[in-house]
């Protein structure tokens, strides 16, 4: 018998999510056009989905089995999937480009990009403040001379 392995956090949660998903694209995929014939509307859209769900089921029924990590209640899961699927620089990294999202209208394309690249390179450890300062502002500087005068493209 195969010893089935340790469940990682969030690993059911998922599971069941992704059925609930191949479920619904089947159900919306048989709405498009039924199936009248193979080389109907619906036909590929039902075929895929079809072929999701099984796919779900079989490795969910797989891996249900498999023994959990110590997690009891739904909380616990969840939290424990959020420590390993969504690490703390992620978020921050994440939080860095929305900001940059926000700004780019109000400090237009050059300024907001060149704090960007900056800060995500001194976030990441990538560089000094100084070292990533420089590096920004070569790389702005090179993309601003390549898109306004080689290409003629008016930047925002």
């Amino acid at each position: 018998m195969k010893k089935r392995p340790k469940l990682i956090p969030g690993e059911t949660s998922f599971i069941w999510m992704l059925l609930v998903f191949s479920l619904v694209t089947l159900i919306l995929a048989c709405r498009i056009s039924g199936f009248s014939s193979a080389s109907s509307p619906g036909a590929f859209p039902m075929f895929s989905s079809a072929v999701m769900l099984v796919s779900v089921v079989w490795i969910g029924g797989r891996s249900l089995g498999g023994k959990k990590d110590g997690t009891q209640s739904l909380k616990d899961e969840v939290q424990g999937a959020a420590k390993a699927v969504v690490p703390p620089v992620f978020l921050m990294y994440t939080g860095l480009v929305i900001l940059y999202m926000f700004l780019i209208v109000p400090l237009t394309f050059l300024p907001a990009s060149f704090g960007f690249l900056a800060l995500a390179m001194i976030f990441l450890r990538g560089s000094s403040p100084g070292k990533s300062l420089l590096i920004s502002g070569l790389t702005i500087g090179i993309i601003y001379l390549v898109f306004h005068y080689l290409f003629r493209v008016v930047l925002p």
